[in-house]
């Protein structure tokens, strides 16, 4: 009943909230009496809270106990939290964060980039080929594991062929062009094809649709009528050279620096059966993708962020109606406890231990008021309104942000490691 992960990294004068929704496997968690015990912190109806000083540094055992109206305790887990104060790192670190929808926007990244900042400016580097505002990262909707792992055509960093009425060998390469207003920039001419790779503020929109005229970027004046297109390329960590992922090819390509921090939001998607504790897929794909990232950067360490719970008020039924995939909400909460529950334990494997890291994020987000809500009327008749969620698995900007306060004390225990 009770899921707990075996340890919580907290931080100095940052509050930690530990919602018991995320937490106990019950449709209602509330039936029973749960209480947190510790001996910092407050335990509430809902949550725990502890914001810890300087002088709390150190670690504490947290107790969840699920008790009956009789005082019985039915079950009691425990776990441990440690908390640290902010160290500076041993040099300008770079970090690369990677997920699906929930990463597109960049917000979770953003916040745990720019809480570290306020405490030691210019000492972290978030790379990417995406972008919210300084803070780059790789964030794909509807994208998983093995999605990460294979040749993709769609994507907001795609890559697009074009094919022209004519020979195009006197276009340079690395000019600018304007379709769409969308700034493209040449990457490859082959005759009367050119492959364009993405230009600056071009990664909000997967595969865009293209006028006939590409325009150049500084002379209005000239102009390129196209017959065809295709994208290519989606995947950020395809080489295509050898058919297979590439981190350092990635690297190479996209002049970014060399990481020290690989941090992984992944992933609600795939998960579709509801109640389930089988993750093969996910297993052969996360396998693949994490242990080559590790082969390409052996001192690199690798964060794993377990995913959040859906929303718990009607947010599912506004995505998926009241049948087929990801429609059963309580059913896809119990997949999201036991899938983490996996994602920890495959972090812990002998052959994972030494580099690999999970952290919770279910128990730190708050599914019950942290996805968008609409006020409706509770029937037909009456004027009184009630709170309803109008998406299942996409956090409201304040859920994103709360993941990224998390993710902030995440990142400062990764942070420590790196010497």
């Amino acid at each position: 009943m009770i899921f707990l992960p075996s340890k919580y990294y907290l931080v100095v004068n940052d509050r930690f909230e530990l919602f018991f929704r995320g937490v106990i496997k019950k449709h209602n968690p509330y039936q029973y009496y749960v209480k947190a015990e510790c001996e910092k912190g407050y335990t509430y109806n809902r949550y725990f809270t502890f914001t810890p000083k300087k002088e709390d540094i150190g670690e504490y055992n947290l107790t969840i106990k699920v008790i009956d109206d009789d005082g019985c305790i039915i079950e009691s887990k425990s776990t441990l939290l440690v908390v640290n104060d902010v160290s500076e790192p041993v040099r300008k670190l770079n970090v690369l964060c990677v997920g699906d929808s929930e990463t597109v926007n960049g917000v979770w990244p953003k916040v745990g980039y720019e809480k570290f900042e306020k405490v030691y400016p210019n000492m972290l580097n978030f790379i990417g080929k995406m972008h919210n505002e300084k803070v780059g990262y790789e964030g794909y909707g509807g994208w998983q594991w093995k999605t990460f792992c294979e040749y993709e055509v769609e994507s907001r960093t795609s890559s697009v062929w074009v094919t022209f009425e004519n020979d195009m060998s006197n276009i340079p390469q690395h000019s600018k062009w304007l379709n769409n207003n969308l700034e493209w920039i040449v990457e490859t001419v082959d005759g009367e094809r050119i492959k364009f790779k993405r230009g600056n503020n071009n990664c909000s929109i997967v595969n865009p649709k293209l006028d006939s005229i590409f325009t150049n970027y500084n002379k209005n004046s000239v102009q390129i009528k196209m017959v065809s297109y295709e994208y290519s390329d989606a995947n950020p960590f395809w080489n295509p050279e050898k058919n297979d992922i590439d981190f350092k090819y990635y690297i190479e390509k996209n002049n970014l620096a060399k990481p020290d921090l690989l941090f992984t939001f992944l992933t609600g998607n795939g998960l579709y059966v509801p109640y389930s504790n089988e993750f093969i897929t996910h297993e052969k794909y996360a396998t693949k993708f994490l242990e080559q990232f590790h082969k390409d950067f052996p001192d690199a360490l690798i964060g794993v962020m377990g995913i959040e719970l859906p929303c718990c008020n009607g947010g599912v039924t506004a995505c998926y109606g009241a049948q087929g995939y990801y429609h059963d909400w309580y059913g896809d909460t119990v997949t999201t406890l036991n899938y983490d529950k996996w994602l920890e334990n495959f972090t812990k494997l002998e052959e994972h231990a030494s580099y690999m890291t999970y952290f919770d994020i279910k128990s730190q987000f708050d599914s019950e008021y942290s996805y968008p809500v609409e006020l409706v009327k509770v029937n037909n008749r009456s004027e009184i309104l009630e709170r309803i969620g109008t998406n299942g698995l996409h956090p409201s900007i304040d859920g994103y942000k709360q993941i990224g306060d998390a993710f902030y004390r995440f990142l400062v225990e990764m942070i420590k490691r790196i010497k």
